[in-house]
């Protein structure tokens, strides 16, 4: 009994950990109107989080535009169809920012783009 309750410890922690690393970057969202509550967490997604100055993150890690482009290719080889990418922009930016980001998606065969945004008031 006492191996059952530290496997569900030990898989909390680790679940809690991989969640906290995909929102570890504070970026401001921007507002939407409308939109479509996120499901659950999905294991067969990759986070982007763009920072006010234009810095791709992965959780903590910082990213150049060809470690970036690596990702999505891994994802999209072990993910296979199933494979997406959540884009967390600050507000701040422009769309000449994500674009690239979108291309590279694209490009590596990811068509499950999401994007994280904050309900409007």
């Amino acid at each position: 009994m006492i191996d059952v309750v530290f496997l569900l410890i030990i898989f909390f922690i680790v679940s809690t950990n991989m969640f906290q690393q995909d929102n570890a970057v504070l970026v401001d969202l921007p507002e939407a109107e409308t939109g479509i509550l996120p499901q659950e967490q999905q294991a067969k997604r990759l986070t982007v989080s763009i920072s006010n100055q234009g810095t791709l993150y992965a959780g903590t890690e910082i990213l150049t535009t060809e470690r970036l482009r690596q990702l999505m290719i891994r994802a999209r080889k072990d993910w296979g169809e199933e494979a997406e990418i959540r884009i967390r922009p600050d507000k701040k930016i422009r769309y000449g920012t994500v674009k690239p980001v979108l291309r590279m998606a694209a490009e590596s065969g990811i068509l499950r783009v999401s994007f994280a945004v904050l309900p409007s008031p």
